[in-house]
């Protein structure tokens, strides 16, 4: 029964660094569709607000 528990730990502890050097990780993602779809949003609302205007 030790030899059990001391190898969950091991693993428990292993799982727990992996968690934290994944969440520590710098990705930085230069592909991001959310700037384009709020710069399409943004011009479609523009042109929205001018036809209401006149």
């Amino acid at each position: 029964m030790k030899n059990f528990k001391t190898w969950l730990v091991a693993l428990m502890s292993a799982l727990m660094l992996l968690g934290v050097a994944t969440g520590c990780s710098d990705t930085t993602n230069t592909d991001d569709p959310e700037t384009e779809e709020t710069e399409q949003n943004e011009e479609s609302t523009e042109e929205g607000t001018e036809d209401t205007e006149e």
